[in-house]
């Protein structure tokens, strides 16, 4: 598995959160195995950047779309333009299992940004992206899960 799909599967996983918050305990370490360990084939590429800012966009979308039809003002217009499959309930329930994906997907952009930039300022150290960046990335993740599950099962 090459290290797109394996960050789409994460992802993915990262949903599942929601309904099981132990699957956080397989998630948070998949993240690291596919963090790569070349700097030219790892997430600090700009094809790698390119790539996130494109999901970033595509879940956005969706996470705004969802938030319309969870509205309570908006929904009976996303239910009629949607033939009805798009209701309340499902919006809700989409809007609040898309927000794991989004800040993965957001959190990756960010460390990739900051890695490419140090890259291009000439900053080598290994020890900066193999374990500093993937070290606060996992926890920055780690928090926002702990937070939104806060709302489920707090």
């Amino acid at each position: 598995m090459n290290r797109r799909m394996g960050i789409y599967a994460v992802a993915l996983a990262s949903s599942a959160i929601e309904v099981n918050p132990l699957a956080s305990f397989v998630v948070i370490p998949l993240m690291a195995v596919f963090m790569g360990s070349e700097l030219e084939k790892s997430i600090y590429s700009p094809k790698f950047q390119r790539e996130t800012a494109w999901m970033l966009l595509a879940l956005a979308a969706l996470e705004g779309f969802t938030g319309f039809a969870a509205g309570p003002v908006t929904s009976n217009i996303i239910s009629k333009a949607t033939f009805g499959l798009m209701t309340r309930g499902l919006g809700l329930e989409l809007h609040l299992i898309l927000i794991d994906p989004l800040a993965l997907f957001f959190i990756l952009h960010i460390a990739s940004g900051i890695g490419l930039s140090l890259i291009r300022r000439g900053i080598r150290a290994a020890v900066i992206y193999k374990a500093i960046i993937p070290a606060a990335l996992i926890a920055a993740f780690a928090l926002i899960v702990y937070l939104n599950s806060l709302f489920f099962f707090g």
